[in-house]
């Protein structure tokens, strides 16, 4: 299965909320084959030029780049404003548990606090797959760039956008382990009744790999095609 496919696929299957954010992958390929034409057509005449295409085709990848990264960098200021109020929230709930440890209002808010954190933590491992899918598209479609126009613009490109948030990713990792604290806290400092075990399974721990690449969904074979 082509990687156009795979990437629309992983989008409608994980994320399909923000599919009006993700890199445009269809119309870069499409700006390849269309610069490939005109490569055909003009290059006999002396009208076409490398450095033309690889200029036109950079500010069009300039602009899908640009999307995920302000969409990434508006996630994360969401997530510094909620991750602030659920600390606070914490921080005020095991004063009241630890007055008043079998307080049933208590108890209750103390279970609401884990489902939100919950809801969070998963939000904020979405964006690591939306940021992983993304990065990867980038690389795929340079990539694709290079072999049909004969270029070398992905080495050059990768390095230029190296220091864009969404490249680095660094506070949404520090996001994903403020989430796992909290919610390790609440768990550890109280022992009463906490969320419902389906809510606690699904907080662990990714710490350390926040924005390691994420596999592409791929089909399966069955044993006689795989051999």
């Amino acid at each position: 299965m082509k990687f156009g496919k795979q990437f629309r696929g992983t989008v409608q299957a994980r994320m399909p909320q923000w599919a009006a954010y993700m890199l445009d992958y269809k119309k870069l390929k499409v700006a390849i084959s269309q610069l490939e034409t005109a490569r055909s057509t003009l290059q006999p005449q002396g009208g076409w030029s490398l450095e033309e295409a690889s200029s036109s085709f950079t500010a069009l990848l300039d602009e899908e780049v640009d999307k995920v990264n302000s969409f990434y960098s508006d996630r994360i200021e969401e997530g510094v404003i909620i991750i602030h109020a659920l600390k606070q929230h914490v921080d005020d709930l095991e004063a009241m548990l630890r007055a008043k440890p079998h307080d049933v209002a208590c108890l209750e808010q103390r279970a609401a606090c884990q489902r939100s954190l919950v809801a969070l933590h998963f939000n904020l491992l979405m964006l690591q797959n939306y940021v992983a899918l993304n990065f990867t598209g980038v690389v795929k479609i340079l990539k694709k760039f290079d072999k049909r126009l004969v270029a070398s613009l992905r080495q050059e490109y990768i390095a230029a956008i190296v220091e864009l948030p969404f490249y680095r990713c660094a506070a949404l990792g520090q996001l994903v382990e403020e989430a796992e604290k909290l919610f390790a806290n609440l768990e550890r400092n109280h022992c009463v009744p906490s969320a419902p075990q389906n809510q606690q399974e699904r907080i662990v721990s990714v710490s350390g790999g926040t924005c390691a690449p994420m596999a592409v969904q791929q089909p399966h074979k069955s044993p006689a095609t795989a051999a």
